[in-house]
């Protein structure tokens, strides 16, 4: 009785193992299956990082001014406004260039005619009274000490009318430079303070970007001038760039030992 009972657990085993053989053979040979079950195997080690933000900031002085200037011309017909407007607007040109403006700095940005209309208070079609042209030029002054004479000079040349001037910089690359090293130590400063209050050191960088890298252009004044105004009539304000302020940031991913 005992010898049956091992022959049968034998045999059992023996076929459970012809089975178990079969179905790993049979799921070999299926790869469709495999795909179907989506198997992944990956290696994700725990990541130790830190990750902190740095700011670099430096002021520096302007060494460009902005003008927009405008000859505004009306009158009866096309021909007589598109004369009188730009008579006005190439002497306003031959003197930016007198005054030493190169020709490159000079660019003009609007050259708008435009009917003028009278609506008959009885209604019906308006009508044609005349036109106006408006003629604008944008100036770059990469010499600060000629604005005032660019604005003074340019509306006794025939501007009558004077957008915003502002002042930028013409090359921020050292600034900027200056700024993202600040921006990086600083990082490395706030990293290595939180590492020492988590009793950690700091490894390597892994990952690092920047932003910023800008400045804003600081608008100064608007002035406008009626067509018959006197230069002398104009108290115009003592002109002072002031300074900008050139701003990085970054973010540095440092890694935990």
């Amino acid at each position: 009785m005992q010898t049956n009972a091992k022959t049968f657990r034998h045999v059992a085993q023996g076929i459970f193992f012809l089975v178990f053989a079969g179905f790993i053979l049979w799921f070999a040979t299926r790869p469709t299956l495999l795909k179907d079950f989506n198997l992944q195997v990956t290696e994700q080690p725990y990541a130790r990082v830190i990750t902190v933000n740095g700011e670099g900031e430096l002021s520096m002085r302007p060494d460009m001014a902005i003008v927009n200037l405008s000859v505004v011309e009306r009158g009866s017909t096309v021909e007589d406004v598109t004369l009188a407007g730009n008579e006005k607007m190439g002497a306003v040109v031959a003197f930016l260039k007198g005054l030493g403006i190169s020709e490159d700095d000079i660019k003009t940005t609007n050259y708008w005619l435009n009917p003028e209309y009278r609506y008959p208070e009885e209604g019906g079609e308006p009508e044609i009274i005349g036109y106006s042209l408006n003629q604008n030029v944008r100036v770059e002054v990469k010499d600060l000490t000629k604005v005032e004479d660019v604005i003074d000079g340019a509306v006794s040349a025939g501007v009558n009318q004077t957008g915003q001037l502002s002042f930028e910089i013409d090359d921020d690359s050292e600034a900027r430079a200056t700024a993202r090293e600040q921006a990086f130590a600083d990082a490395r400063e706030k990293a290595e303070a939180m590492a020492k209050a988590a009793n950690v050191r700091l490894g390597r960088v892994v990952t690092f970007n920047e932003s910023g890298g800008y400045y804003e252009p600081q608008p100064y004044m608007t002035r406008s001038f009626g067509a018959d105004m006197a230069v002398s009539e104009s108290a115009a304000p003592a002109i002072e760039p002031g300074s900008q302020d050139v701003t990085v940031n970054v973010s540095v991913t440092y890694e935990i030992e």
